[in-house]
């Protein structure tokens, strides 16, 4: 058995991502994503993957190597203790002290959260333009800077766009729940289509405000690469706010990091 491929998870507080790369391709042959679920055992956790695996014609004797980033510690030594006993392989966690494809100039480099690391490493590889902004739409909507010397310098983090629909849903008594899409018009002519208009326009002005306040600080020559699950929704409608939208982003740059760090 040739035990080649690289499996690759991205656990996130509220979705956790799954890719499988043939160490020659760029993009994953397989990724799914699912529900991030703190109390699922290894065993759980195992048995659900190989699942997905056997619905993609994938031999899970295959996977020789796994790397996983996690933004949720006490998860990880689940992930770690699957990837050992279900796929018999010892596992990378990605942290700021492994080889990074970058320099770190942030003052607390413990405090950044594995998936923006691992953002940036994808960006330096596949989008090497001098200056970057990285967002990424998640469980909190991240913005992070790389400079022209090739520099982590942080960023800033809003709330994240679903959370916030949740949030609000949960804490009124007459909002249904909705949908995020681009609404028909400005104006809507309902609870519904007003919801759906004021998230969108309210975080297409997020991301704006934001990016604007950033160029104008640092320079209007920085691109934009964006990632996340909601973010396509926005560039559809709005191209010229983001430079590149990649829904990959994250596993390929785990890939990239397993590459360095092998």
């Amino acid at each position: 058995m040739n035990k080649n491929l690289l499996l690759v998870i991205d656990v996130g507080n509220t979705n956790t991502v799954f890719g499988v790369f043939h160490p020659e391709e760029v993009d994953p042959k397989f990724h799914k994503r699912t529900v991030t679920r703190r109390d699922r055992t290894s065993d759980e956790l195992g048995v659900f993957l190989k699942g997905f695996f056997k619905e993609e014609n994938i031999d899970a004797d295959s996977i020789g190597y796994a790397i996983y980033s996690s933004v949720v510690p006490g998860f990880n030594p689940i992930v770690s203790r699957m990837l050992e006993d279900w796929f018999k392989v010892n596992s990378i966690n990605v942290n700021f002290e492994m080889n990074l494809p970058f320099k770190i100039n942030y003052p607390r480099p413990f405090e950044i959260g594995a998936d923006r690391l691992v953002n940036a490493a994808a960006v330096t590889k596949f989008y090497p333009s001098s200056k970057n902004i990285i967002i990424d739409m998640g469980t909190a909507t991240t913005f992070c800077m790389i400079n022209e010397k090739n520099e982590y310098l942080g960023g800033l983090i809003a709330p994240g766009l679903k959370i916030s629909m949740d949030s609000l849903i949960k804490n009124t008594a007459q909002l249904p729940p909705i949908v995020f899409q681009t609404p028909k018009k400005l104006i809507g002519d309902s609870t519904i289509e007003s919801l759906q208009a004021g998230f969108f326009y309210g975080y297409i002005g997020l991301l704006e405000g934001i990016i604007n306040e950033i160029k104008n600080n640092f320079g209007e020559d920085y691109k934009v690469i964006g990632t996340g699950g909601l973010i396509t929704t926005i560039h559809n409608s709005r191209k010229d706010l983001i430079d590149f939208v990649d829904p990959l982003l994250t596993l390929k740059g785990l890939k990239y990091l397993f590459e360095m760090n092998r």
